[in-house]
């Protein structure tokens, strides 16, 4: 994802009136017949946006150097890309369908484990740093959390589309979600975790501005030092989590916490705390490789240098 872009703003009517329209629609369609129409378009997307397509192959790809065995044949590696432009276009589906969920019952779609990790770090009282990648459905999860009286602070870039960046923002924004850009820099994220809210970061994103390179599936790759500083500046605890689909229904685990150490400098401390990121996260996404929705080259050179870490608000 990126920043938003300006012309996002220019037509916020029209952007409400399209976003209205496909919750009205995904509220009336059975289900199996969003998940179906959202295959279609996955399948013609797959074939029709080569630049999208190769990416998720190239990650793929040397997610299988490093050893996983479902991806050493490329016919596998075309197997799970196909699913994942799937997963991508089922979580839009299901994003969309919300308002169903909110009849049904949140609690009848969604599991939590590893909430003992969670509520030991919220008696802390300084909040949580939430540390997730994109896995399962992200976007929903956070609105299960917020619907559950949990306080969420979510950091984005550009929803789906420009165009309909600001009406998606609205849109989680009424559910009970605090939404913010990068633009906006630390402080309301601060803020946010005084009042003992959980601040969720996307690690796997590319909207950050400072990066710290981490091991990750056998190379150097860059991860955004933000999480890290955060969890140093606030001193709040720091959490793994990840979310996945279990057929009809989510899980979100908490897979575990670290926490800044003051004992050390603040270099060496972002970058094991952020080494700790990749290595959870390294783990979830092995776990459920066709379901990782990154639609760029996420590997590089693997030779990402280091930026300098400043503790900025």
């Amino acid at each position: 994802m990126t920043a938003p872009d300006p012309a996002s703003r220019k037509s916020p009517a029209l952007a409400r009136f399209l976003l209205h329209t496909a919750l009205e629609c995904a509220e009336r369609l059975p289900s199996s017949i969003a998940q179906g129409i959202a295959d279609q378009v996955a399948s013609a997307e797959y074939r029709l946006s080569p630049a999208r397509r190769r990416a998720v192959l190239g990650n793929l790809e040397t997610i299988g150097a490093s050893g996983h065995p479902r991806l050493r044949a490329r016919r596998d590696r075309e197997r799970c890309a196909r699913a994942v432009f799937r997963a991508y276009h089922r979580h839009i589906a299901e994003f969309l369908e919300q308002r169903r969920l909110t009849r049904q019952g949140w609690h009848e779609r969604f599991r939590f484990e590893g909430t003992e990790k969670l509520y030991a770090a919220l008696e802390e009282g300084r909040g949580a740093v939430i540390a997730a990648s994109h896995l399962g459905n992200w976007e929903l999860a956070g609105l299960a959390m917020a619907r559950l009286g949990f306080r969420v602070h979510v950091v984005t870039g550009t929803q789906w589309n420009p165009l309909l960046h600001d009406a998606v923002r609205a849109l989680k924004e009424g559910s009970g979600v605090d939404v913010s850009t990068p633009r906006d820099g630390f402080r309301p994220l601060l803020a946010s975790l005084r009042r003992g809210a959980l601040v969720v970061l996307l690690v796997d994103g590319d909207i950050y501005t400072r990066g710290v390179p981490a091991p990750f599936f056998g190379r150097a790759v860059s991860f955004p030092a933000g999480p890290a500083l955060l969890a140093r500046r606030s001193g709040a605890p720091l959490l793994h989590a990840h979310a996945s689909r279990d057929g009809s229904a989510h899980r979100v685990v908490f897979d575990g916490a670290d926490r800044p150490d003051r004992r050390l400098t603040l270099e060496r401390d972002v970058a094991r705390l952020t080494a700790r990121i990749a290595a959870a996260q390294e783990r979830n996404i092995a776990a459920q490789v066709d379901a990782w929705c990154i639609f760029r080259p996420f590997f590089g050179s693997g030779r990402e240098p280091a930026a300098p870490v400043i503790d900025a608000a």
